[in-house]
């Protein structure tokens, strides 16, 4: 019988007990030191999984002044975008014995500072950020803390360490081109708020492929909204019912796309004969419905396994000089931006 009463927490004194060694030898091993006698580790190993000890992870980040856990601060947990990210980040984390914790800001600076702190006071690993805001979002308290930090996706004004942004510039001047090279004329954009990055960078890319192209786009044929289906709905809408409705709609995220969608399917119009529509992100859904949605691709797997890969060579090189990585977005075509019958002579 193991020397431990019922219902009490198995300590590391039980553990050495059970194996016959000193609590100083089980650290050892559970910390990964190779100084203990493989017969012994062994011992320690047997005598952990018997006693099911659970190492505390709050003791142990007191001992070394670190955890073993990242904070993943994301502004929408719904969007499949950051999902996808976290996923491929913590499949990295995990590789290296790593916790990720996931946090949402849901769009709110003050929530995010909340976070931040609470990551700073639980002496975590590193942080991977997609901030809620380029102005107002302050990364300084981390810094000072001296836990790594990588910014993902969108910028932040004041911060200079490592980045993992996609060209967004790219992507809004290959959902223009490629529209205008089907032959619409009409081509209106549905953005974010100005205070994210990447709206602004895959608008001001739209805006200067159409004025290239002789196509400029005027102030009305640009709907701000927030960055979630019923803000791309809403937008769309106010599209369609104005007296120069476009024949074509770039939607600058996910989200916005879906409530794009969904508008365009309530007033019974067909894609692309009555309106073009080139969205962002490859969901599955664009995938499965009829038409298909074109789509700008995000590089999302990646954006995430690089991001964990800087918080790892940051733990080991601090005092490097920060990486800043941007990755390429694709063009993906489907039926929902075809070109219209006749429109070949507009190429």
């Amino acid at each position: 019988m193991l020397p431990v009463a019922e219902g009490r927490a198995v300590t590391i004194q039980d553990v050495a007990r059970v194996a016959g060694v000193s609590a100083a030898t089980v650290s050892r091993v559970l910390n990964g030191r190779s100084s203990v006698d493989a017969d012994m580790a062994s011992r320690v190993r047997q005598a952990v999984a018997d006693t099911r000890y659970v190492p505390n992870s709050n003791g142990r980040a007191l001992r070394r002044q670190v955890s073993d856990v990242w904070a993943a601060i994301v502004s929408d947990v719904q969007n499949p975008f950051f999902t996808g990210m976290v996923a491929s980040l913590e499949a990295v984390a995990a590789q290296r014995g790593l916790s990720v914790m996931l946090c949402n800001t849901d769009e709110h600076v003050s929530r995010e500072r909340v976070y931040i702190q609470t990551a700073i006071a639980q002496r975590m690993a590193g942080v991977v950020i997609a901030a809620a805001s380029a102005k107002q979002s302050n990364l300084t308290p981390l810094i000072a803390a001296g836990i790594p930090v990588v910014v993902v996706d969108r910028r932040v004004d004041s911060y200079a360490g490592d980045t993992v942004f996609v060209d967004n510039y790219l992507a809004g001047r290959l959902a223009a081109e490629h529209l205008m090279q089907m032959g619409y004329h009409r081509i209106a954009c549905i953005a974010g708020p100005s205070e994210v990055s990447t709206t602004e960078e895959r608008l001001a890319g739209f805006r200067d492929a159409l004025a290239k192209g002789k196509n400029p786009v005027s102030s009305s044929m640009v709907r701000r909204a927030n960055l979630r289906p019923e803000g791309g709905e809403v937008a769309m809408r106010g599209l369609l019912a104005s007296a120069h409705r476009p024949d074509a709609v770039f939607a600058t995220n996910g989200p916005l796309t879906v409530g794009a969608y969904r508008a365009i399917q309530a007033e019974g119009l067909a894609m692309p004969h009555d309106i073009a529509l080139v969205g962002t992100d490859d969901d599955q859904w664009t995938r499965m419905v009829v038409p298909g949605v074109s789509v700008i691709r995000q590089p999302v797997a990646e954006m995430g396994a690089l991001a964990a890969e800087l918080l790892l060579s940051r733990g080991s090189t601090s005092h490097s000089a920060p990486q800043h990585i941007v990755l390429d977005p694709e063009l993906l075509v489907r039926a929902s931006s075809a070109a219209q019958p006749g429109a070949a002579a507009a190429r």
